[in-house]
């Protein structure tokens, strides 16, 4: 059980379906492999790895980490494929009214492509740009936003409890006594790897990593925040099991460096300097003042929609 908190996969599957540019059949080649299925419905793997590649490395990383998120999407993938063939096996995609409205659909799309693929052509920012000084004045600008929170490096031992279960609860809250006097005592890393019952971080010695306090499980925060370096805590009762903290490394709340925002900087000044030439483009192409609106016939166009 890992003391870092979940991190919520609400937006999940917005990742996800965004960075499908089509719900192509899901017909896999011989070279494929199933990675999910229902009879003759599969998600190949080669869809999957394409949609992941296509995302920018950070979604990516976030996706990849949600595992349950993954299987989550992964079976609406399916369900909506079945849906699909089992709609047109009916013959629903030959009405007249979804042939209309797919059309309508596709010339919207298409529009819009083409309209972006044109405006990204012709407001291209250009490679050199921002230079060194433009980022450095940017980050002088907006240091006092890019405070880093104080981080803490632990290790644990952790003894998992079944909910409900006061005669096992009890007999483990013991046993987690005994280990902290232990670990207190000896090698906590020695005494992880063989007593605490989450392995990722057992075969670590019970390294968890490095978390700033919002990202740790509500329960150990304040027992964490009061430690010095090197001490091991008492037991702490979390949702489905104890723990036992060693704090092996402390860094205070900071500011971030130039060195560290400047990905993000030249980032954030290529695309607020890609609007601009946006901007100017449309001015120069549609003047606001000379776009004329009749009121007339906009008032009648109002009145005929209930």
């Amino acid at each position: 059980m890992k003391l870092k908190q979940a991190k919520s996969s609400a937006g999940l599957a917005g990742i996800l379906l965004a960075s499908l540019v089509s719900m192509a059949s899901l017909d896999a080649t011989a070279a494929d492999k199933a990675v999910a299925s229902l009879g003759a419905v599969s998600v190949p793997d080669g869809e999957l790895q394409k949609m992941l590649e296509a995302m920018p490395a950070a979604e990516r990383a976030a996706v990849k980490g949600n595992r349950p998120g993954v299987e989550n999407w992964l079976r609406q993938r399916v369900v909506s494929e079945v849906v699909l063939r089992e709609a047109r096996s009916k013959g629903w995609a030959d009405r007249p009214e979804i042939k209309a409205r797919v059309e309508a659909a596709v010339k919207e799309v298409t529009a819009r492509i083409v309209t972006t693929a044109y405006l990204e052509s012709v407001t291209q920012v250009p490679a050199d740009y921002p230079s060194d000084a433009e980022v450095a004045a940017a980050y002088e600008q907006a240091k006092a936003g890019f405070g880093l929170p104080a981080t803490y490096r632990l290790a644990q031992i952790y003894l998992p409890v079944t909910p409900g279960d006061a005669a096992e609860g009890k007999k483990v809250a013991e046993r987690a006594r005994k280990l902290a006097t232990q670990a207190r005592a000896g090698d906590f890393a020695a005494l992880a790897k063989a007593e605490s019952q989450d392995k990722a971080s057992a075969e670590r010695g019970g390294e968890v990593g490095t978390l700033a306090l919002a990202e740790m499980l509500p329960e150990v925060r304040d027992t964490v925040a009061k430690m010095k370096v090197g001490q091991v805590s008492e037991p702490v009762q979390a949702a489905a099991g104890i723990h036992i903290v060693k704090l092996l490394d402390a860094q205070p709340a900071r500011t971030a460096t130039l060195e560290e925002m400047k990905p993000r900087l030249q980032q954030a000044l290529r695309q607020q300097r890609q609007q601009q030439l946006l901007q100017e483009h449309i001015a120069k192409l549609a003047p606001a003042d000379r776009i004329n609106i009749d009121t007339a016939a906009l008032d009648a166009a109002l009145q005929k929609t209930n």
